[in-house]
């Protein structure tokens, strides 16, 4: 890949155009990512960025739902979105020489959207039964839990999904206005990945996007909040205990992500990382371990999650801190550091092969970065991560009286959980 791959443009309403042109491959992935989610909306709002993007897909004044979905599928390819905390990406992959109606029904979708009264009530039904999905898989449920903890009374702690009496409430005012607000030309970043001409792809946002007016709202900045619990046990009706330990990091724009990265697959990428090498093969107590990071604007977070056999939750859990210590006093040895960074590089080039993947990571870094690192650049960084960055990444990270303890328990489990 070259320098001259990657193509920038701000069109005169603001919205962002980037491109990656990739001549070997036949289709094109493209992403309209709107710098708007759940970290915009109010307490009352909950679960109304995620709503407003299933509710785009029920219609547009052109387009009815089945059409929407039809237009791209027979031509072979794929449409979806999704919602996060401080985005919201649709995003189509399909052939190459179809990227010009790939673009206009994703500009369809965020501009001509009906949200239609009757679809709004099944939808919010949908999403309800999908909150109580979630709620049924403790697994997936204690992240939210987790995250509720680490950012009390804060948007970045409130689940994306919404409650299920936070969705109930919602109206089409309130969807109409969120998207009057947010829905904006200098919130809109749309990307193209693929065998695209750059030129081309100015000229038919430029064309379909016009009415996109660019609104100056304030940064949606409310003050990361003091933490009220370091623990918290939850009783479910449930067989296996859960546990997440974790805490508060960094945002995305800190350069120590990429250090993190590695550290991160050291704790938990493949079968011979430390979680799961010491902790589940060695003990077999889990079934499943793994670190994770979610990295946003404003803060972040790094935890590990662990399933563990009841009874055994106070071992696991030292266990794990056992781990960790002993990694930040005992440090990284040298090969273990060589064998990271070549996963890390490897899969960053595996990546390549995947369209939407380098979509993704483009749009990401423009959003949370300001800043569109190219591939040799990535590889540098990784090449110049030292021991000491590591070293003292840890000493940051691994503070216990830092960490935040979250516990789901079988309601017949009274194991007494350790201070």
């Amino acid at each position: 890949m070259t320098e001259e791959a990657i193509q920038r443009t701000v069109l005169p309403n603001g919205i962002r155009v980037i491109s990656e042109k990739v001549s070997s491959v036949y289709s094109v992935a493209l992403g309209f990512w709107i710098t708007a989610g759940s970290n915009n909306e109010t307490e009352e709002q909950n679960g109304l960025a995620h709503l407003l993007e299933h509710m785009t897909f029920k219609g547009t004044h052109t387009r009815t739902n089945f059409q929407i979905a039809n237009e791209i599928e027979s031509l072979g390819g794929v449409i979806n979105a999704f919602t996060g905390k401080n985005i919201t990406c649709y995003y189509v992959h399909l052939l190459h020489e179809h990227l010009a109606k790939g673009i206009e029904v994703l500009a369809d979708l965020i501009q001509n959207a009906t949200l239609s009264e009757e679809e709004l009530e099944k939808e919010k039904g949908v999403i309800i039964e999908e909150i109580r999905d979630v709620e049924d898989t403790p697994g997936d449920a204690i992240h939210d839990y987790f995250d509720r903890q680490v950012f009390p009374q804060h948007p970045l702690g409130r689940p994306i999904q919404g409650s299920v009496e936070s969705v109930a409430a919602l109206t089409r005012v309130d969807l109409v206005d969120f998207m009057s607000q947010h829905y904006a030309a200098n919130r809109l970043v749309v990307v193209a990945t693929g065998n695209v001409d750059h030129a081309d792809l100015v000229e038919l946002v430029a064309k379909t996007c016009s009415g996109i007016q660019r609104i100056n709202l304030p940064d949606h900045n409310t003050p990361l909040p003091s933490i009220e619990k370091q623990k918290q046990i939850w009783h479910r009706n449930i067989n296996q205990a859960h546990v997440i330990l974790g805490r508060r990091i960094f945002p995305q724009s800190d350069p120590r992500r990429f250090h993190l990265a590695l550290l991160n697959t050291i704790l938990s990428g493949g079968m011979t990382s430390r979680l799961f090498h010491n902790i589940r093969d060695r003990f077999g107590s889990v079934y499943e371990i793994y670190s994770f990071t979610d990295l946003y604007l404003e803060s972040g977070v790094f935890g590990i999650y662990a399933g563990v056999e009841t009874g055994k939750i106070n071992a696991i859990t030292e266990l794990i801190y056992h781990e960790l210590f002993d990694l930040r006093d005992n440090g990284i040895p040298e090969a273990e550091l060589q064998k990271v960074k070549q996963q890390a590089k490897s899969s960053l080039v595996l990546s390549l092969e995947n369209m939407y993947a380098r979509m993704s990571r483009l749009a990401k870094m423009d959003i949370f970065e300001n800043h569109i690192f190219q591939i040799p650049e990535l590889l540098q960084i990784i090449d110049n991560i030292s021991l000491d960055d590591l070293q003292a990444l840890m000493t940051y990270l691994f503070q216990r009286d830092k960490f935040i303890e979250t516990f789901f328990l079988p309601k017949n489990n009274h194991e007494d959980i350790r201070e």
